[in-house]
């Protein structure tokens, strides 16, 4: 059964999210302190991690695939169809985005383990 233009949307999304959790937490991750030291919980370089970087990777990368698909797959499209560029993969991209980003977290990948 060959790929609808909807299923390719759909898991370029979901592939864009996973990509977009990982890169995040590469890019804002730190590595934490544990509690026997004297400042427990803070980053071993003293920088403090900024989440809001992380959400605008997603929030850009959502942006990106959106003007991508509306200038490449949606150009035959009518003007009744225009809204699946939306809403095609958004629920999926958004929660493996955040699920990726926190499974990262929580293994402790960033960017100063590799």
């Amino acid at each position: 059964m060959p790929f609808t233009d909807l299923d390719k949307i759909y898991w370029g999304r979901v592939g864009l999210g996973a990509l977009g959790g990982a890169f995040s937490e590469l890019l804002t991750g730190c590595k934490v302190i544990l509690p026997p030291s004297p400042n427990p919980g803070t980053c071993v370089s003293s920088a403090v991690p900024d989440y809001s970087t992380g959400i605008l990777v997603g929030l850009g990368l959502y942006l990106l695939s959106f003007y991508l698909v509306k200038w490449t797959i949606a150009k035959k499209w009518g003007k009744d169809e225009q809204r699946k560029i939306v809403t095609t993969g958004v629920g999926s991209f958004a929660l493996l985005f955040i699920f990726t980003w926190i499974f990262l977290f929580t293994l402790g990948v960033t960017y100063l383990n590799l």
